[in-house]
């Protein structure tokens, strides 16, 4: 029987598989040190403890600088950082979450959700944009681009997103509002009429339509069916002051002094402060 010949490993193969060993534990001790950062923070963010997850989610970036999870690390940090009021870190760290994940649509999002809350409408549509490039039907990217496009008054892209949501889905209340505000904005009461009157059809409790319904008949010279309109409106949001002082502003314009002094007053209860209406009180009497 043949004795078994041990084989001697050359020096440098031996170093090879040494170092290959070396190296596979210090990838596992890394990815546990990464995993135990991010899960500290996470724990932390629950309990509202802000600054210490930023801290350990920024301990996990310096753990493993490469990591593709690293998009949604820094995603984190951000929300955290909106969460403390700190917009414009929130905007930078939403920028490294971007720079390594370009096409992340709930990232995406997120940042340009942002931008929409701090007014930059310009780079939020270029978010809302890459966003249905990856995902054509994303209903929040259609509505909320249609609508900067109504405030660049670029009414025709508008109205094509607008649309798009609504084939997806034929229900949707703020698209179907803002088709009519849309209408409004382009001079074209009739179409805005009409399609609000549907929509009130459709939703009759809602106080805000009839209130958008009273402004358009109001600028269109129909004072009658405008207060007709904000009284719906207000018995269904008795408290809502706004709608109040439109109905007080057209009874003074159409002379109603005593009704208009009345709203103006109610108006003051609810918090409008006096002095703002000195000037329509001295006209009611």
């Amino acid at each position: 029987m043949k004795k078994k010949t041990n084989i001697a490993l050359p020096i440098e193969m031996k170093r090879i598989l040494s170092l290959f060993v070396f190296s596979l534990s210090l990838s596992v001790s890394i990815a546990q040190t990464y995993e135990f950062h991010i899960e500290t923070a996470l724990a932390a963010a629950q309990e509202q403890h802000y600054d210490e997850a930023i801290d350990h989610f920024r301990q996990a970036l310096k753990t493993s600088p490469g990591d593709i999870r690293n998009a949604l690390t820094y995603a984190n940090i951000a929300h955290i950082q909106e969460l403390k009021g700190e917009h414009m870190k929130a905007l930078e760290s939403y920028d490294m979450a971007l720079a390594i994940a370009p096409l992340n649509v709930p990232i995406l999002k997120a940042q340009a959700d942002l931008l929409m809350t701090l007014g930059n409408h310009s780079k939020a549509l270029h978010n809302y944009t890459k966003i249905l490039d990856v995902a054509p039907n994303n209903i929040d990217a259609l509505l909320n681009r249609a609508y900067i496009y109504q405030q660049q008054r670029n009414y025709q892209s508008a109205k094509t997103d607008y649309e798009r949501l609504l084939t997806l889905q034929p229900d949707h209340y703020a698209a179907l509002l803002g088709v009519v505000i849309l209408f409004q904005n382009a001079n074209k009461p009739q179409e805005a009429l009409s399609r609000l009157t549907l929509l009130i059809d459709q939703y009759p409790n809602k106080a805000e339509l009839y209130s958008i319904r009273a402004e358009i008949e109001a600028e269109g010279k129909q004072p009658e069916l405008a207060l007709m309109d904000l009284d719906k409106a207000i018995s269904l949001e008795p408290e809502n002051k706004n709608m109040i002082l439109t109905r007080a502003y057209i009874h003074l314009r159409e002379g109603h002094k005593h009704l208009a002094k009345q709203d103006f007053q109610r108006a003051i209860q609810l918090g409008i402060p006096q002095g703002q209406l000195k000037e329509e009180l001295k006209q009611c009497k």
